[in-house]
């Protein structure tokens, strides 16, 4: 068993994005165990786990468990924290994951941070909440230790979090009794940072650049924060360092749609469109370091672990789709 571990959870769905995650974790010299709570992963695809350089454990959750849990979505994206609560007791920090990241750099030292301070770190989101809707109450009621109509300026996104789960424990395994037990309507991230809140996490969470590790809202494809290779490195194009990014690299319409959505935001917040050169020239930059993102996903996804390339999601589709 190593110091640390990772905790992810996929359904079949997700096998192409789950494998490139774990081969990737391999690629940059990762040495620290990772759990999978795979649903319904076939074993040809389980079996390859050995060929990875480090120690990666598979928990096959059941239909009966994700049935009871009221269904395969809640317990990858909820009942991971429960997970990680559990299994983190046995190490000395740990990191929730999505199962469609993609890592560039090893992460080891933040683990470290984590077990050192018990600070809690995680991904900045691009809008803070408020947390003032019902869907936050827990059985009818607000019981959380912030006001209603909180401006929590510590939200973080739901991956990758560190953390020691001795610490922090009973705050992840609240995070998913109040959805199992107590009608909390809310999103997985929500019931993740008021939870934080609620045991007092506040002065201790640690916020990292959002383009370090996920790119979410097309932060890969945006002039001056756009992803770029420098000597064999993936990075900012202002320097900052790419530990990890976030989403479906494997389907053409995901990445055709990131590519249309920072096109729009050229468009109408800089006006781009006024000028046919700039706004071809964004085109243009955004489209390279998509293929770089894409590029890098390919070679992740054949990397040890090797799948077939057909589309899990919808297997009479191309693979692509």
């Amino acid at each position: 068993m190593s110091d640390y571990a990772f905790i992810v959870g996929a359904t079949k769905g997700y096998i192409p994005e789950l494998c490139a995650e774990l081969n990737s974790l391999d690629y940059v010299g990762n040495k620290e165990d990772v759990h999978v709570l795979g649903i319904e992963l076939p074993e040809e695809f389980t079996s390859q786990f050995s060929k990875l350089s480090y120690n990666c454990i598979h928990h096959n959750i059941t239909e009966q468990e994700w049935q009871v849990d009221r269904g395969r979505s809640e317990v990858v994206c909820r009942k991971r924290y429960w997970y990680a609560a559990e299994i983190g007791k046995d190490y000395k920090s740990v990191c929730v994951l999505d199962a469609d990241l993609v890592f560039v750099r090893n992460p080891i030292q933040f683990f470290v941070i984590a077990e050192k301070t018990g600070y809690i770190l995680g991904p900045c989101k691009e809008q803070n909440k408020v947390y003032d809707d019902p869907h936050h109450e827990v059985d009818g009621q607000w019981i959380w230790n912030v006001p209603r109509e909180f401006y929590n300026d510590k939200d973080l996104c739901n991956c990758p979090v560190f953390l020691d789960a001795k610490v922090w424990g009973d705050a992840l395994r609240f995070s998913w009794d109040i959805f199992l037990n107590h009608d909390f309507k809310a999103p997985d991230m929500d019931a993740m940072n008021l939870s934080f809140l609620q045991y007092g996490a506040y002065d201790k969470i640690i916020k990292f650049a959002g383009n370090q590790w996920l790119q979410t809202n097309e932060q890969g494809l945006k002039p001056y924060i756009r992803a770029v290779e420098v000597r064999g490195k993936i990075q900012t194009e202002s320097g900052i360092e790419v530990f990890s990014y976030h989403g479906q690299y494997y389907h053409k319409k995901w990445r055709d749609c990131q590519l249309d959505n920072r096109h729009n935001c050229a468009q109408g917040y800089l006006k781009a469109d006024k000028h046919p050169e700039v706004i071809e020239n964004l085109d243009g930059q955004a489209r390279g370091s998509m293929n770089l993102l894409y590029s890098y996903f390919m070679k992740m996804l054949d990397y040890k672990i090797v799948i077939l390339h057909i589309n899990y999601r919808h297997p009479e589709l191309p693979y692509e789709e």
